[in-house]
């Protein structure tokens, strides 16, 4: 059977001990985030298949049979717009838009930067193994490296390693940053003081899993309360620069983790597991943290050469500067 290409089907394989049962029962028993009334309604809407065949409730199942179920999901809204700036036989250079997941994440599974990369190839005939090559986050733009050939995947992975993989961010931040050039050094670990655990926080001394983690900055535009920096990340640690930013104390603007409280940071993803929209629109200052990945350069994963790829500031952090000039 061909699955549409943007339809999520879940599959299973009857086992022994389900041989013989009602196939209400059976999914039931076996898949409890629904009860037997809801099934039902999901048999009788035909989202369930035996075999590849339409299914009723009172179907008997037998060992190894195939049921299928197509449940209707509505992902939330994301910006799938991407734009191939370099197409290469080994690799290519994508810029991605702000609220959009790298690969598939909890309610995301087709609105990703992964799949929208597949379709752009599929739309042209090609079907070239991707693999992305890197991350960012789902609320971060800017330059990602897609890989096309494993070899070139591997040469990339090894650049990345050894720190030979160079970056540019630019960010927009609380706060009026008064020195030109700035730095963060230290250890980068899970922040002892928070029960988020994916908080990030600088400290003097490693241990606990942190590791050496250091970002130079340089003051790009002061606009009113706000400031403009570039960010040079020297290592690749997990939201470095965002947890840089704010040990600074100038967390980025827009940012829903890094410069709030955890009871905030709680609310949001309560509020998103409830059904909200990611976005969070007019909760703050910005709809999504303002923090663009700018400028990459790494040698060609094949011949070696130098190579070095840019991306203009996007328009909502322009639109934000602009709005907040004097």
């Amino acid at each position: 059977m061909t699955d549409a290409p943007n339809e999520t089907v879940l599959r299973s394989r009857v086992p022994e001990a389900g041989a013989g049962q009602k196939l209400v029962a059976w999914l039931g028993s076996r898949f409890r985030y629904l009860d037997e009334a809801q099934w039902r309604v999901e048999i009788e809407a035909f989202r369930v298949t035996i075999n590849g065949k339409a299914a009723r409730a009172d179907d008997r199942l037998r060992r190894g049979d195939e049921v299928a179920y197509r449940p209707v999901h509505e992902e939330p809204r994301a910006n799938t717009a991407i734009e191939v700036l370099h197409d290469d036989p080994d690799f290519a250079v994508v810029f991605k838009p702000a609220h959009l997941v790298a690969h598939a994440d909890g309610a995301f599974v087709q609105n990703t930067f992964f799949r929208a990369l597949e379709r752009r190839y599929q739309s042209r005939g090609e079907q070239p193994p991707v693999a992305l090559a890197h991350r960012l986050d789902r609320e971060t733009s800017g330059l990602m490296i897609a890989t096309k050939r494993a070899a070139a995947s591997r040469a990339l992975q090894q650049q990345f390693a050894a720190g030979a993989v160079e970056k540019e961010y630019l960010a927009i931040v609380h706060g009026r940053v008064e020195a030109d050039h700035f730095a963060v050094d230290g250890f980068l670990g899970r922040d002892p003081r928070s029960e988020i655990t994916i908080r990030r926080a600088v400290a003097t001394v490693g241990g606990n899993g942190a590791q050496p983690a250091r970002t130079s900055f340089r003051v790009e535009e002061r606009v009113g309360d706000f400031t403009l920096v570039r960010a040079f990340p020297e290592t690749g640690r997990t939201h470095q620069i965002r947890a840089h930013l704010t040990h600074a104390g100038h967390s980025i603007v827009g940012d829903k983790l890094y410069g709030r409280t955890d009871a905030d940071y709680i609310e949001y993803v309560r509020f998103v597991k409830s059904g909200g929209d990611p976005w969070w629109d007019g909760r703050l200052a910005a709809g999504r943290q303002l923090l663009h990945a700018a400028v990459i350069r790494f040698a060609h994963p094949t011949t070696g050469a130098p190579l070095s790829f840019a991306s203009e500031m996007p328009e909502d952090m322009v639109q934000f500067l602009r709005n907040h000039r004097s």
